[in-house]
């Protein structure tokens, strides 16, 4: 006589949002890409804010005649401007990263994996942004801190004037770029999801974001500066040192305000396409 065992249960976990960061959040931090392009965005920031606050002391020449006169792209500014310099170049990569982050899966079609394991499909979209968020925040914070802490360093030893950190609005603009850099990454990953392609979704950051303001600032008439101070960047330059599209600023509470206005505006843009269009 045999006797037949019954088998093991098996236990279902119920699919949940926080589950679902856990995994975007593994894809996250063990994709060689991530920790190299933030290590670059840190590098690069740090790097520019060094060099701007060398060039601008004239304790280092730029190439070109007449050396170093306080101008040019490394001076003219205040301190904070000046060390904050790299701020475009590390804004310009993380919106590479940003792009990669919501285009990638399409290219490699991992994105079917990932509706098909997290069925809410609004889900994905918003542990996309979480997971990003974890690692574009600390990187923001080393760079700008750091772009900070090595230009100011550089400034005092050559006796250039400098900004403490209890001066007024210092403390803001230097937080305000780390939200301008978490920012720019999570629009880059809205429109990385909605335009399914990662050529695409850099363009659109890089060109339509933080390029072509500037060309229309210089190039529209003056009465377009209203319209101009919406654009992200120009939104940001209310609470950051980045430059403006036109001569016309937001205050900073109202920057915050829409900037934060695009970024929702991008996620929410991803939400509906992943949810309404077969992958």
């Amino acid at each position: 006589m045999t006797t037949t065992l019954p088998a093991p249960a098996t236990r279902v976990r119920p699919q949940t949002l926080t589950r679902a960061v856990h995994s975007e959040w593994i894809k996250t931090r063990s994709l060689r890409s991530t920790w190299v392009g933030m290590a670059a965005v840190a590098v690069v920031m740090i790097g520019f804010g060094a060099i701007a606050s060398a060039v601008s002391t004239g304790s280092v020449q730029p190439p070109g005649p007449g050396g170093s006169d306080g101008g040019g792209p490394f001076g003219g500014g205040g301190p904070l401007s000046t060390v904050l310099t790299g701020s475009t170049f590390a804004v310009l990569l993380i919106g590479v990263l940003g792009s990669l982050a919501g285009a990638r899966e399409y290219g490699s079609r991992m994105i079917t994996a990932s509706v098909v394991s997290v069925p809410r499909r609004w889900q994905v979209v918003v542990a996309k942004a979480v997971a990003l968020s974890a690692a574009v925040i600390p990187t923001a914070l080393i760079a700008v801190l750091g772009s900070y802490a090595a230009g100011t360093a550089i400034l005092s030893a050559n006796d250039a004037p400098t900004a403490s950190l209890t001066d007024d609005d210092v403390l803001t603009t230097l937080f305000g770029m780390v939200g301008y850099i978490t920012a720019i990454a999570l629009i880059g990953l809205g429109l990385g999801i909605l335009l399914r392609s990662v050529a695409g979704s850099i363009g659109a950051v890089v060109g339509g974001i933080l390029i072509l303001p500037n060309i229309a600032g210089a190039l529209l008439p003056d009465s377009w500066d209203t319209i101009l101070r919406f654009l992200p960047s120009s939104a940001a330059s209310a609470f950051t040192a980045v430059a403006a599209a036109g001569d016309s600023k937001l205050g900073a509470a109202a920057g915050v305000a829409v900037l934060a206005i695009w970024v929702a505006a991008a996620v929410v843009a991803a939400v509906v396409s992943l949810s309404r269009r077969d992958v």
